[in-house]
């Protein structure tokens, strides 16, 4: 099996590429110079890869490490299941390597929200079968190169910039009529929240405010994308109460920018063109 690696610098403040380039010369970098998101750092990584023509694309976030001969089982089960999309290993912590971080998604369609399984837990011993899931994580992503090509196109969206594009990308996969996996032989292990989480606690918590922003919007947009018509009433009524009880919660700790932030997600939730 040949492999390219193709590896985004996503608008860092210290830019490793000569340093890493002498000691991996075959590894393709990238550098942009503003932060593009999760989404445009992906993409601008797509770009590479498709000019390498392969079979297979796996987006692969930076806090990852992954276990020894990770990548052939995904790729095995792609060749042998052509109705499958896309694939995502089996995912833990890396500071607790037996605590699972992801062992499948779920989508409830009554309220348009996801969830993750596994999370926290131990592992269950036995499982060895490829599980079918509604929407992949975009922490290890890996799906056919031809979706991303003519006529289908596929990428992250941009708009998303982050959070939920994971899910948006799962969806339109599900929509040319592919199903998506989860390979349990495939096992990656993640650092989590080093993107999104300050190392220091500051009046508006650990969480920076525009993630609590991208966390919202996105939210929303995912419900008025992919909730079934029918389902819309209850998904409604079950953002309204959830937002009922972020912002005053947000207001009550005197986190104002972050209850500035959900007022402004609620805007563009509703309002934005999702075209």
């Amino acid at each position: 099996m040949s492999v390219d690696i193709v590896v985004v610098d996503n608008g860092s403040d210290r830019p490793v590429e000569p340093d890493l380039a002498a000691t991996f010369p075959s590894v393709h970098f990238i550098r942009s110079e503003k932060n593009l998101g999760f989404t445009g750092g992906n993409n601008l990584g797509l770009d590479q890869a498709l000019l390498l023509d392969p079979d297979y694309i796996l987006f692969l976030n930076n806090d990852t490490e992954v276990a020894p001969n990770f990548l052939a089982p995904l790729v095995d089960f792609l060749e042998l299941h052509p109705q499958a999309g896309a694939v995502q290993p089996k995912i833990f912590f890396w500071a607790d390597k037996q605590r699972l971080w992801n062992n499948g998604n779920l989508f409830y369609s009554l309220t348009g929200q996801t969830a993750v399984q596994g999370y926290g837990q131990p592992d269950k011993v036995g499982q060895s079968s490829a599980s079918l899931q509604p929407w992949l994580t975009g922490c290890a992503f890996m799906m056919r190169a031809c979706l991303c090509k003519a006529p289908y196109h596929l990428r992250f969206d941009d708009r998303f910039f982050a959070l939920y594009e994971d899910v948006d990308l799962s969806f339109k996969i599900r929509g040319l009529g592919y199903s998506l996996y989860l390979v349990p032989d495939s096992v990656i292990y993640h650092h989590a929240g080093y993107s999104s989480n300050s190392r220091t606690k500051s009046k508006e918590g650990y969480t920076h405010p525009l993630m609590v922003y991208l966390n919202s919007r996105n939210r929303i947009w995912v419900v008025r994308r992919y909730t079934p018509w029918y389902f819309l009433p209850t998904a409604i009524v079950w953002l309204t109460l959830y937002f009922l009880l972020l912002l005053p919660y947000f207001l009550l700790r005197g986190r104002m920018q972050k209850a500035r932030m959900v007022i402004k997600a609620i805007k563009d939730g509703l309002l934005a063109s999702l075209a």
